[in-house]
């Protein structure tokens, strides 16, 4: 029973590890079943655990939780991401010799 558990558990932290690595479009279905894995992860452990109720606030803390960091990460990425870009291209120069154009290039290289 234990072992089922931590399984369960296991599952669902991948599943939050990997749509907030990569980001949540709400508008799309696909990023919504994120959510639902969650529900049933968190359902299942709930289930096993206590009763149905529990189960359910358990599923729907897990959901929300994998929803919301999705999407504060697409949000994120798309609202940084194009300011790297942006500075790398106007203070990434190899010959510009300014401790800031260097700084920026250090830091940015990763959104090449």
């Amino acid at each position: 029973m234990d072992t089922i558990i931590i399984i369960i558990v296991f599952v669902a932290i991948i599943i939050m590890a990997i749509g907030m690595y990569v980001g949540l479009d709400l508008r799309k279905w696909s990023s919504w079943l994120y959510g639902v894995f969650g529900l049933l992860c968190g359902l299942l452990i709930g289930l096993l655990i206590d009763n149905v109720i529990g189960g359910l606030k358990l599923g729907v803390l897990f959901a929300f939780g994998i929803m919301y960091g999705g999407a504060a990460m697409r949000w994120h990425k798309q609202r940084y991401e194009g300011n790297a870009r942006s500075m790398l291209l106007k203070y990434g120069k190899d010959d510009d010799p300014s401790l800031f154009s260097k700084l920026v290039k250090k830091l940015l290289d990763k959104y090449k």
